[in-house]
């Protein structure tokens, strides 16, 4: 490997890779199974090849169903997961019609096929998110062993106040359960209401105060970041980011672009004063 500190990171992403391939591949299986075809995309408009069942009425006008169908198109959440979306593929054919209208704003909507610039940028798009997925999973067992030492990490004291003054929402809105697993805490899923295990260990414990706020804080952050936040790289993550760094994690590259993003900021304002 050219990079090695990378190891973790490409290891997780390949991880995270096979187990959305293994699953892609059953979920296709399965509708192969039941003589299903698969389409590569669909839309909602008229100048679609393959419309979606939900944008489409048939020739009475009646909303068309998932009895009409006669594709799939699989997509992926924000989470990773598989889902087959039911299509009409030779939609004006079979005698169906668009239920919405394209609204552009008056401008000319794109007609035809992406350039191949859209594409180098859809790819890009597609492979950071992933990236940034995959990092989530190694930033926050990296959280946990640091946090599993005798003793906190230096300067956590200012870190915690920082983020409490400069990003409040990192302490109001944390997500319990990610807090209690960065510590180790061990709990029972719940679905009570406000259920909240770390308020629950701190509740029960006395020991070790300072690991717990960490813990609140680097949670909170944890739930601001989501798979896109490389594109607008927020000084806020920069922050979070920056201090882990400083504890000693090696950030994967598409962290790095929101580090590498507030570090040129700083150096272009040094510069200019």
């Amino acid at each position: 490997m050219d990079e090695p500190e990378q190891l973790l990171h490409v290891a997780q992403q390949l991880r995270d890779e096979r187990e959305r391939a293994a699953a892609l591949a059953a979920l296709i299986a399965e509708l192969e199974t039941q003589g299903k075809r698969i389409v590569e995309d669909a839309g909602n408009y008229a100048d679609e090849e393959n419309l979606y069942v939900s944008a489409a009425n048939r020739a009475d006008g009646e909303p068309a169903t998932e009895e009409d169908a006669n594709a799939y198109l699989i997509s992926t959440d924000y989470r990773g997961q598989h889902n087959a979306k039911p299509v009409i593929t030779g939609w004006k054919e079979l005698g169906f019609t668009p239920k919405y209208e394209r609204y552009d704003g008056g401008t000319q909507a794109q007609k035809g096929p992406m350039t191949d610039e859209q594409k180098a940028e859809r790819k890009t798009l597609i492979a950071n998110n992933k990236a940034m997925e995959s990092a989530t999973s190694v930033r926050r067992d990296w959280i946990k062993t640091l946090l599993s030492r005798k003793t906190a990490p230096k300067g956590w004291q200012y870190f915690t106040v920082h983020a409490i003054t400069h990003h409040p929402e990192v302490a109001s809105g944390y997500d319990g359960k990610v807090a209690a697993e960065m510590i180790g805490a061990k709990f029972e899923d719940s679905d009570r209401w406000a259920w909240n295990p770390l308020r629950d260990h701190v509740a029960a414990s006395k020991t070790r105060p300072e690991i717990s706020l960490i813990a609140l804080v680097c949670a909170g952050y944890e739930k601001t970041i989501a798979k896109d936040s490389w594109r607008s790289a927020s000084e806020r993550h920069a922050d979070y980011l920056g201090q882990l760094v400083a504890w000693g994690y090696i950030p994967a590259e598409v962290e790095q672009i929101i580090l590498d993003k507030h570090t040129t900021t700083e150096t272009s304002e040094e510069a200019a004063e």
